[in-house]
């Protein structure tokens, strides 16, 4: 039965979970992270890593229902959608200032990003879906940024569910950074983020006490730096058996 165990352990899907808030590189690194292990997967199809994103769900959505805070940042008329004021129910997400800390009024250093019950739905879809994939056996790379607990509660669902072997990773950046690279994203491209999301993230992201199998910190080591932590991280724990589901 043990050894019955292992062998499973051994076959379970990997997935990668890359935690960390918006403007810290999660991007980058989860692009570097699937080409290293293609790299080492070598003519073995079945190790390669997929890469899936939180940033998926806009891909989903027509651009008409885009917020007109992030048309605007990319630099495109924000009459072009169905939305005509901030708030009004037509968006499918918002970036709504935070409350200032007496609760009485807004902090304009932090906006959070609000999903509509439309696009919430179709989160939990895109969970649903790479459970989906884990179960037929691909490994995958989740850049995620679990802005709110029950996010992170329906992913580690879905990841225990599909019998995930799982490594969390927690990405991290001084808030200085991250509000300079914010604001070098403002420049009307499609990356663009308002300014605000980055400090609100940095202390949402990691408020729900993930136990990470490890850390990285992009403002003090280069991304191959990160890379190769993970990787080595990944291959003691394939050494001796991958079968942790990840949680809290």
């Amino acid at each position: 039965m043990q050894n019955d165990m292992q062998g499973r352990e051994r076959t379970a899907p990997v997935a990668i979970v890359v935690n960390g808030p918006s403007s810290s590189g999660k991007s980058t690194l989860c692009k570097a992270l699937q080409e290293r292990l293609s790299l080492l997967a070598g003519a073995d199809l079945g190790s390669v890593f997929a890469r899936v994103a939180f940033d998926d769900i806009a891909l989903m959505l027509p651009e008409n229902r885009y917020s007109r805070r992030f048309v605007q940042l990319q630099g495109r008329d924000p009459d072009l959608v169905v939305s005509r004021e901030p708030h009004d129910g037509l968006a499918a997400f918002e970036y709504p200032e935070e409350r200032g800390v007496d609760g009485t009024a807004p902090d304009e250093a932090r906006v959070r990003l609000r999903l509509s019950p439309y696009s919430r739905r179709l989160l939990t879809g895109v969970h649903l879906g790479w459970g989906e994939h884990l179960r037929l056996g691909t490994n995958l790379v989740i850049d995620h940024y679990l802005q709110e607990s029950d996010w992170c509660d329906e992913v580690l669902g879905m990841l225990r569910d599909a019998g995930a072997a799982v490594l969390l990773v927690g990405v991290h950046c001084s808030i200085e950074e991250l509000e300079r690279r914010e604001a070098a994203r403002a420049d009307g491209g499609v990356e663009g983020r308002p300014r605000g999301l980055a400090r609100s993230s940095n202390e949402l992201c990691h408020a729900h006490g993930l136990d990470y199998d490890v850390n990285v910190w992009t403002d003090r080591e280069s991304t191959a730096e990160s890379v190769e932590a993970i990787v080595a991280l990944l291959a003691s724990r394939r050494s001796g058996g991958l079968g942790d589901t990840g949680g809290r």
